[in-house]
């Protein structure tokens, strides 16, 4: 099974999240605790400097699958705190690999990459990728299991390109401020093609990848009825490729 190609730099950094992870979820799933973390300050910080810019960056969804199925088997509260623990942890990760988190919807975390220099940002926002997977099988997972929780899988989709920075009112400093681009929209449809557990990127980040980990990628070879989304230069449908995280 062909998986990303890791450095001992690389993975060392990966093994970091994994221990910080592990010690913030013992305690996570004790009530008292509370998660203090400010990434959607910091995103919105970061985005009403560049209000109304148009800015070329990596856009990451990650979702949690069969959510819909534990919402329906758990106590609202163990749920809560499962998406709580979820959400939060993959926040932390995105940040790691100085990323921003966007936002959090439903059972998604949406996280994005702006372009300063392409050779380190792809790789962040795919190695971002890979840590989270790592951390759900060998942090969160063990930990959840032990205390008679589901164990959780993941979908994780990556596309790159030019997104504007919109801002909804007139009040700089209070009105809700967003991303709107094609990226976006790419990242978010593409996680119909993913598998648990399986990172699906787009043609622009595919290329942007160095030659040691675009090898591991595969085309994914869909129909025009489960993928209609069209290249704007080429008219011809955008490729798309998937790589096991797992």
């Amino acid at each position: 099974m062909i998986k990303l190609a890791l450095n001992n730099q690389e993975y060392s950094k990966i093994e970091s999240c994994i221990k910080k992870c592990q010690k913030r979820i013992t305690h996570s799933l004790d009530k008292d605790f509370e998660y203090h973390h400010l990434a959607i300050t910091r995103s919105n910080k970061f985005l009403r400097k560049h209000d109304s810019e148009k800015m070329k960056m990596f856009v990451l969804f990650v979702d949690l699958g069969g959510s819909t199925k534990m919402s329906s088997e758990l106590s609202p509260d163990d749920l809560a705190k499962i998406i709580r623990l979820f959400s939060q942890e993959m926040a932390y990760i995105i940040e790691y690999y100085n990323g921003f988190v966007l936002k959090y919807v439903g059972d998604a975390v949406i996280g994005y990459f702006p372009e300063k220099q392409v050779s380190t940002d792809v790789k962040n926002a795919v190695f971002c990728a890979q840590a989270m997977m790592l951390v759900i099988e060998n942090a969160i997972n063990p930990i959840l299991q032990k205390a008679g929780y589901p164990c959780l899988q993941i979908k994780i989709t990556i596309d790159f390109g030019n997104n504007n920075i919109v801002r909804y009112g007139s009040n700089k400093q209070k009105s809700h401020i967003d991303i709107i681009g094609l990226s976006v929209n790419l990242a978010a449809k593409m996680q119909s093609l993913g598998k648990p557990n399986q990172l699906v990127i787009g043609r622009q980040v595919f290329l942007k990848l160095p030659h040691r980990i675009k090898t591991g990628f595969r085309r994914i070879k869909a129909s025009s009825k489960v993928w209609s989304y069209h290249d704007f230069t080429s008219k011809r449908p955008y490729p798309v490729f998937w790589i096991n995280l797992s």
